[in-house]
């Protein structure tokens, strides 16, 4: 019987393979989304602004900062597998509150359009020996809008880095070290966002507290019931599956 307790335990313990696929169309999905607001604002004629404060201007470009604000896009896939392990009932609130926070923030980006001209603010100046991470991050600008960036406000690198976090935070079923990792590239990750110039502060604040309370409204409410009929389907699949095989 023991032996039994502990082979359902290490079954259930362990990423899910319905995960995988989860973290990978939900990383297409909410970029695509994320990409959209900024069409949405143009179709509806909304005029850009500058969420730029003061404390902006004292912080410095660190271009090596480059590093985790790449890596965030492979740590916002691999999330929805870790969190995985844990149980059904947390998995899906979690999923949930992704889809809730990334609509939020769509709306938000759609509805009050925010912009960073970089040459304003002296991005396209070249340092005389430019460094790896300087010229990564030059390329970088030139894959998002190059002169101008757009979409700023919330920072989904912020949003989505809370989110990853908060799936695993004081979960027991996720070993100690991933925790400790998620918490200190989420913050990493925060920082890369001002230090490459990115984003502005306040988008750091919105996308983090747009994070907290979709996650908090889902956890508290169960929102995450809204992919049952999903699960159902999905379990019909597996029977049929293993009958077939049996």
């Amino acid at each position: 019987m023991t032996e039994l307790l502990d082979k359902n335990e290490k079954k259930n313990n362990r990423i899910k393979g319905y995960a995988i696929l989860i973290g990978i169309l939900y990383l297409i999905l909410q970029h695509s989304l994320y990409l959209f607001g900024h069409y949405l604002a143009s179709w509806f004629g909304f005029t850009p602004v500058l969420p730029k404060i003061a404390l902006d201007d004292r912080i410095p470009i660190v271009s090596a900062f480059i590093i985790p604000y790449v890596w965030s896009y492979v740590y916002w896939a691999m999330a929805p597998m870790v969190v995985s392990k844990c149980e059904k009932r947390h998995f899906a609130d979690y999923m949930a509150a992704n889809l809730v926070a990334c609509l939020a923030g769509v709306l938000v980006l759609a509805f009050f359009p925010t912009y960073m001209d970089r040459v304003a603010e002296g991005l396209y100046v070249v340092p005389m020996n430019p460094t790896i991470f300087d010229r990564l991050r030059m390329f970088w600008y030139s894959l998002d809008g190059s002169e101008m960036a757009y979409n700023l406000l919330p920072s989904f690198h912020c949003l989505n880095s809370t989110l990853c976090y908060l799936g695993v935070a004081g979960r027991k079923e996720i070993p100690v070290w991933y925790r400790v990792y998620s918490f200190v590239t989420t913050i990493l990750i925060f920082a890369s966002t001002v230090y490459v110039k990115q984003h502005f502060f306040l988008d750091i604040v919105t996308g983090v507290a747009l994070a907290l309370v979709a996650y908090l409204i889902c956890k508290k409410f169960h929102w995450g019931r809204m992919f049952t009929p999903v699960e159902r389907v999905y379990a019909g699949w597996k029977a049929k599956k293993s009958q077939a095989n049996s």
